[in-house]
């Protein structure tokens, strides 16, 4: 996956970077419908997220800079934060189909989808210290072309 970002710190090798989140509106057939759409009064608009990547292009603070992070990565981490939870969640409710009334089941699904996201919320928090695994892999120059690669 490859996004555009703007370098904001540098610190050796490596560099902290503002990421355009990309949001359901970049994809939607009707721009610009902002505020009128239910799912942009649901979700909300882009926001921005920092992160800390390998400066393989040498950029300084300020550069605009094209990042890359793998396929593979950003697939795992969707099954991480979407699908996993899902399938423990169905995994419990059917484990417990023992009882004979379905509000434990409900409850117990529930209850794992929620502790399921507190465990990884904490393994996130741990994670600071783990290889970077996002790369500056070039600058953005004024017309939109890479400056180096």
């Amino acid at each position: 996956m490859r996004q555009k970002a703007t370098v904001i710190n540098t610190d050796g090798k490596f560099a902290a970077v503002k990421v355009d989140r990309v949001s359901m509106c970049d994809g939607c057939h009707k721009p610009g419908c902002g505020d009128s759409c239910a799912l942009y009064k649901i979700f909300g608009a882009k926001s921005e997220f920092e992160a800390r990547a390998l400066n393989t292009a040498d950029a300084s603070v300020g550069d605009l800079v094209y990042v890359e992070l793998s396929d593979v990565t950003v697939n795992l981490n969707a099954f991480f934060v979407f699908l996993l939870p899902v399938i423990i969640a169905a995994v419990v409710y059917f484990a417990l189909f023992f009882i004979e009334t379905e509000a434990p089941r409900i409850l117990g699904a529930v209850a794992s989808f929620v502790l399921y996201y507190i465990v990884l919320a904490v393994l996130e928090r741990r994670k600071k210290n783990k290889p970077v695994k996002l790369v500056i892999t070039s600058l953005v120059s004024e017309n939109g072309k890479d400056r180096t690669e």
